[in-house]
């Protein structure tokens, strides 16, 4: 699985600082443009190669393992204006070191996720990217959507339900999270991985935080997983689903009337020759535990990380089959 531990703050306090690489060596390590870190230089100051007579620039071991953590940052969508920043100060205080058990010091999930929920019901989306590159540089992914992001997303949930917050900070809330999570989507999806998983909405159901969350976890476990997005009709669904051959479909449903809908799909599924996917279910809209007994299919359980464990039951045994 891939870890924000990939590039850490130790490894570069413990890289060499002796300058060893010109700037295409650089480039070849890290997979970025020169043009690019060098004009992080030229803005941020950072990173700062040695010169030598000539003007040429020589790099680090350290300058190097710092420029793989922003691509890191950059790549999860933050700010290079912020992950500079939020790398030197991790620099400078040491806060992301690792004890002898093995675990991450620094502030714990659950306080990172308050931090986070308090700076999206302000509107400050500039904290709240600072405070979820401080997750990513400190958590595996993992760790970061179940215990900085749904923590925070359920709060805001019962917020707006309780009547405390409004609408539009409720949807400004959800529409972060919702960029961070295609986000991820985005860096981890290699299109190479065992099983096809087809992920959307039930019809008319447009909450699909929960769902993107479980698509991002099941990428990390290797999946290949396309996403169909938020209110996903039966139209045209059998000839898709019979053209692409997935080995599962999750449907999401947060309200018992859109739940009341995966019946249609379910229909659609068990209409198709075989082989057909099968079918998986899960969201809010099932809480109820007739509901549940009622739907034709897999129920994945009350949150992301219970269904990302049902769906390796269900297609754990599936070999890797990369698309052709």
């Amino acid at each position: 699985m891939s870890s924000a531990f990939d590039s850490n703050i130790e490894e570069i306090v413990r890289a060499s600082d002796r300058p060893t690489y010109n700037t295409a060596a650089v480039e070849q390590q890290t997979g970025l443009r020169a043009a690019t870190f060098r004009a992080w230089e030229r803005r941020y100051g950072f990173p700062k190669p040695r010169r030598l007579s000539g003007n040429q620039r020589l790099y680090s071991d350290q300058d190097v393992a710092a420029i793989r953590w922003l691509v890191r940052r950059t790549d999860e969508g933050l700010a290079i204006s912020q992950a500079i920043p939020l790398l030197q100060t991790r620099l400078r205080d040491g806060a992301v070191v690792e004890r002898r058990d093995g675990t991450p010091s620094g502030r714990p999930s659950s306080v990172l996720a308050e931090d986070l929920t308090r700076a999206l019901l302000a509107f400050d989306s500039t904290l709240a990217a600072l405070i979820l590159g401080e997750a990513y540089a400190m958590y595996p992914i993992q760790e970061v959507c179940l215990g900085v992001l749904a923590p925070s997303m359920v709060t805001v949930g019962e917020r707006w339900h309780a009547g405390e917050i409004s609408v539009a900070t409720e949807h400004f809330a959800s529409s972060f999270v919702r960029r961070k999570l295609f986000a991820l989507f985005n860096v981890y999806e290699t299109g190479r991985g065992r099983g096809l998983v087809f992920a959307g909405c039930a019809p008319d159901e447009w909450h699909e935080i929960g769902l993107l969350m479980i698509c991002v976890l099941l990428i990390l476990r290797g999946y290949r997983v396309s996403y169909l997005g938020p209110n996903l009709g039966t139209d045209g669904l059998g000839e898709t689903l019979q053209r692409h051959r997935p080995d599962l479909l999750i449907v999401s449903a947060t309200a018992a009337e859109t739940a009341d809908r995966v019946a249609e799909m379910a229909e659609v599924v068990g209409g198709l020759p075989t082989p057909r996917p099968a079918l998986a279910f899960g969201g809010r809209g099932f809480d109820d535990e007739a509901r549940r007994a009622g739907t034709a299919g897999t129920y994945l359980g009350p949150d992301a990380a219970s269904a990302a464990q049902i769906v390796d039951q269900l297609l754990g045994a599936l070999p890797v089959d990369p698309p052709a």
